[in-house]
């Protein structure tokens, strides 16, 4: 058994025992270890422990890394040497082993999803491989290729688990920590789907999207991050990002974002709106800005109309179009089947007119499209069913 222990007298006795999966050490809740000190980050470091030495790789955390009092960006700490984030400081300590076989622990993702427990070992020991099915060009050709780029490896392994578990098989997950691993692998694979975080060092994310988009125009790029500020929302939409996306924490949140980028692989072959979001569904952009709990304008119009929805902090509070306006007027701008719209900077709207909140709002506009679609579709077969009026005779 091996863990980390604080020595800093103003944490002592704060420890964490280690497990053979990546732990991230940060402020924030969320974090595997979490130490609440004003020196750590967020964020601040992630540490995996292989054999009887622990990997350590710095998140661009604001006040550094420290292995033996040099700051790192990845290295190695052995058993009794010190690590420091910020000004606390921990060691790496070694326990003789237990004489029973514990049980095999689950892996986060596997206890997320729910799947069968899988002995975690630092070094498994070599075993013969079985011949792999070869591979067919057909099944190459209907599984999605999603390049995951994110500076944690804690977050990586987590997310890529369980989206392997969500899409039974049809995603093949790429995954780099850096911008320039990120576009060897453009290079050598032909991927669908790009989901960038913006805090990768050297090369940030928004830096990354602009070079990914002239090289691969057309390819697919979502930014997915935990600092969903409004400047860095402008910056990933106005520089061709799809859809801007806050990190999630849970393996919920997981499932919704797995959902919806699995939705975004398919709407190109959709028909439906196209705009600043390109070829997104209506709802979904409705359900993705309350779920970010963002304030923005939606304008929607086609050849017929034009139409507004304000969403404010997450709520859907007005929309307005021709002379409707609140519920009416939201309904019948999602019930339009073609069109195209904006997503506008958030003012104020002239009043107040939808209270509910959007999860009912959408499916009640769901709800009336569909018996509006029944009620098209009876009128003609009710016609031709009724019989003709008997002609008078003179």
């Amino acid at each position: 058994m091996a863990k980390l222990v604080v020595v800093s007298p103003a944490l002592g006795g704060l420890s964490h025992e280690l497990s053979g999966g990546w732990t991230t050490i940060g402020r924030a809740d969320g974090n595997t270890f979490q130490i609440v000190e004003t020196t750590i980050s967020a964020r601040h470091c992630e540490v995996r422990l292989q054999g009887d030495e622990l990997v350590v790789r710095d998140l661009l955390s604001t006040n550094g890394t420290f292995v033996q009092n040099k700051r790192i960006s990845e290295a190695t700490l052995k058993p009794g040497q010190t690590l420091r984030l910020g000004n606390v400081e921990l060691r790496l300590e070694l326990s003789a082993s237990p004489t029973s076989k514990p049980e095999p622990a689950k892996t986060k993702a596997a206890v997320a999803a729910n799947v069968p427990a899988v002995a975690e070992t630092p070094f498994p020991a070599p075993k013969p491989l079985a011949p792999r099915k070869a591979e067919s060009d057909s099944d190459f050709a209907k599984k999605h290729h999603v390049l995951l780029v994110d500076d944690s490896m804690a977050f990586l392994e987590m997310f890529s688990e369980l989206c392997s578990v969500f899409a039974n098989n049809t995603w093949e997950i790429h995954s780099a920590t850096t911008a320039d691993r990120a576009l060897a692998i453009l290079q050598e694979s032909p991927i669908d789907l790009v989901v960038l975080d913006i805090g990768i060092p050297v090369v940030d994310g928004i830096q990354l999207l602009g070079i990914i988009n002239q090289r691969y125009p057309g390819l697919k790029i979502v930014v997915m991050t935990g600092n969903p500020t409004e400047n860095n929302r402008t910056a990933s939409l106005s520089g061709g990002a799809e859809l801007f996306i806050e990190k999630p924490v849970s393996s919920d949140g997981i499932k919704v974002v797995f959902n919806i980028l699995n939705d975004l692989m398919s709407w190109a072959h959709r028909e439906g709106f196209t705009g600043a979001l390109r070829q997104v569904g209506l709802p979904e952009v409705i359900q993705m800005e309350c779920i970010g709990r963002h304030s923005s304008i939606l304008e929607i119009r086609n050849q017929q109309l034009r139409g507004q929805i304000y969403i404010e902090a997450g709520a859907v509070t007005h929309a307005a179009v021709g002379t409707l306006v609140g519920e009416q007027a939201l309904f019948r701008l999602l019930s339009l089947k073609g069109g195209e719209f904006l997503v506008k900077p958030f003012r104020a709207p002239p009043q107040r007119t939808v209270h509910d909140r959007w999860e009912f709002l959408l499916m009640e506009a769901a709800r009336v499209c569909d018996e509006e679609t029944v009620l098209i579709r009876k009128k003609p077969a009710e016609s031709a069913a009724k019989p003709s009026a008997p002609s008078s005779k003179k």
